[in-house]
């Protein structure tokens, strides 16, 4: 397994992206998708009900990170979490080069592969969720 704390963003970046019901996945994944939103919506709906209409929203990820982190000390619930990440994936859904928070007072921050590849197939990728402040230099993308 993974160290803890990517596995907690992966699994994070699961939550979000099912409550938001994206539409780039294709139809298997969608399924995936919707069933592991099925079995944690009752985790977080009662706390956090903009889940599903916020998903998107940057103060959406710290409040679901935190209660991810909560429900996580608990055995039962970690292992099926766990699988179900583990599921996922499986499933092939794909996401690459997502970066949470902001970046300020920058020199020179490169995010992303140096060669372009046409044939990888990603659902998310190239992802700032944040503010960009301040300057010299930001690359975002593929093939620079």
């Amino acid at each position: 397994m993974e160290p803890i704390s990517t596995f907690f963003t992966t699994a994070l970046g699961y939550i979000l992206k099912s409550a938001a019901g994206s539409k780039t996945a294709k139809m298997a994944k969608e399924e995936v998708l919707s069933k592991f939103w099925q079995w944690i919506r009752p985790s977080f709906i009662k706390e956090i009900p903009e889940i599903e209409t916020k998903a998107q929203q940057p103060e959406m990820e710290t409040k679901v990170a935190e209660k991810l982190l909560e429900l996580s000390k608990d055995q039962t619930f970690f292992s099926e979490l766990s699988k179900r990440v583990t599921e996922l994936q499986q499933a092939g859904i794909k996401e690459k080069n997502i970066f949470t928070g902001s970046i300020k007072g920058m020199k020179q921050i490169r995010i992303g592969d140096t060669v372009y590849s046409p044939d990888e197939p990603f659902d998310r990728k190239n992802i700032v969720n944040g503010d960009i402040e301040n300057g010299e230099s930001f690359t975002l993308g593929d093939g620079h």
